[in-house]
């Protein structure tokens, strides 16, 4: 979980019955983003991108780039 403060917006669809609930993180420090994307070293389907480092990851192995395709 993020230890920054996050703000909670209310979005709603054209739905009258549908209320989606969004929230906007003020410090994207912590922020890590999963890519799909497949990993150039393990083949796993997923990379994630850390906001802090500018790297690309993988969930499965521990490779990291700072570009998303090697």
């Amino acid at each position: 979980m993020l230890q920054e403060e996050v703000t909670a917006m209310q979005h709603k669809d054209k739905s009258p019955t549908v209320d989606l609930h969004l929230g906007v993180v003020t410090d994207p420090t912590g922020l890590v983003l999963a890519i799909d994307a497949d990993c150039p070293a393990c083949g796993g389907p997923e990379r994630t991108f850390t906001a802090a480092t500018g790297l690309y990851g993988c969930s499965r192995c521990t490779h990291t780039s700072p570009e998303r395709d090697h």
